[in-house]
């Protein structure tokens, strides 16, 4: 059954779509695929392994399932790596991981930023192997500073992402953070402020 504070941020999604809707042609250009791959370095059971990467977007959550729900009941670990996307898409991502009890890892060279650390935080573990996670500020599609963005709305949306990650296991300070972080910038995390934060577990 779902939570009600589950059920209460998505509801809360919903109000959000206008304004983190993404450009659709670069969307569909470069949105996140996902493709079973052998498992690797595992003692049985092995986990099935999925690889997601590319961009999110509204469409990243029930594609995930879709392949997840080949191999339920048997755990799934995700490896993943994106530049971000769709903010609301982010938060739906990480949603469908957190059903599945997925294990999400960052790999070696992957990158992990933007909206795609929130997607991160779905996972029931998270680790980090060599792989870089990184965050800014939330910008709406088609602005083009991030004060173009109502403080009303910054705070309507600021609140969502605090809920989400408080509800994802993770310190809300990350999201502090990443405000204070220019749209156009990325912001970095080493490994002892990825634990402090509890962004890896």
């Amino acid at each position: 059954m779902i939570s009600r504070e589950r059920a209460l941020l998505r509801a809360a999604f919903a109000g959000l779509l206008a304004l983190f809707l993404p450009n659709i042609g670069a969307a569909q250009e470069d949105a996140m695929n996902f493709r079973v791959i052998a498992a690797q370095n595992c003692r049985a059971p092995c986990p099935s392994q999925i690889v997601a990467d590319g961009v999110i977007t509204m469409e990243s959550a029930d594609a995930f399932r879709a392949i997840a729900a080949r191999f339920a009941p048997r755990p799934v670990a995700v490896r993943l790596s994106s530049s971000g996307g769709s903010l609301v898409g982010s938060l739906q991502l990480g949603q469908a991981f957190r059903e599945f009890k997925a294990e999400v890892i960052v790999g070696k060279d992957a990158r992990c930023i933007s909206a795609c650390v929130y997607t991160f935080l779905g996972g029931n573990v998270r680790r980090v192997a060599g792989g870089r996670i990184g965050v800014h500020r939330f910008r709406p599609e088609n602005e083009e500073t991030d004060n173009d963005f109502p403080a009303v709305l910054v705070q309507r949306a600021r609140d969502i992402l605090t809920a989400y990650v408080t509800e994802m296991g993770a310190d809300p300070e990350l999201v502090s953070i990443a405000m204070g972080v220019s749209s156009r910038e990325i912001r970095f995390f080493n490994g002892n402020e990825l634990r402090r934060l509890r962004v890896i577990n």
